[in-house]
C-alpha cells in the first residue's frame, strides 16, 4: 500500500508538528491552523482508503468507515474545545494522546487488515 503508507507518514509528521506547536506554545493561530490542516488531510486520506475499499468490495469497509467517522467527530470536538478554551496544557495533552492512540490503533489494526486483504488479492495501491 505505497500510497496509503505515504499518507500515514504525512499524517504522523503533521501530528508531530501539532504536538510541537502545542508544546512550544507557538500561539493559538498556528495551532488552530495546524489542527485544521490535519483535519483536512485526514479527510483526504480517509477518502482515498474508502475509494479503494469500495472499488475492491472490502468486507471491512463499514467498520473502517465507522472508525473514520468517530475520528472526524472527535477532531471537530477538539477543534471546538480549542476555540473555546484556548491552548491549555490539559487540552494539548488530550489532543496529543487521542490522536497518537487513535492513529496507532487505526494503522496497526484496521489498516493492517486492509493491507492483508490487498496482498491476498495481489493488489498494490499506488495512486
Amino acid at each position: 500500500m505505497p500510497l496509503i503508507d505515504e499518507q500515514h507518514k504525512a499524517l504522523i509528521s503533521h501530528l508531530a508538528s501539532l504536538a510541537g506547536a502545542i508544546s512550544k506554545r507557538q500561539g493559538e493561530t498556528e495551532i488552530m491552523g495546524t489542527l485544521s490542516f490535519l483535519s483536512d488531510y485526514t479527510q483526504m486520506h480517509f477518502a482515498t482508503e474508502v475509494r479503494h475499499m469500495t472499488a475492491l468490495a472490502y468486507p471491512g469497509l463499514a467498520e473502517h468507515q465507522a472508525r473514520h467517522d468517530e475520528f472526524t467527530a472527535m477532531l471537530a470536538t477538539l477543534h471546538g474545545d480549542l476555540s473555546e478554551e484556548g491552548v491549555t496544557k490539559a487540552l494539548a495533552d488530550s489532543i496529543q494522546t487521542f490522536m497518537l492512540n487513535w492513529l496507532r490503533h487505526h494503522i496497526q489494526t484496521l489498516d493492517v487488515q486492509f493491507g492483508q486483504f490487498l496482498r491476498a488479492k495481489g493488489v498494490v495501491i499506488r495512486e
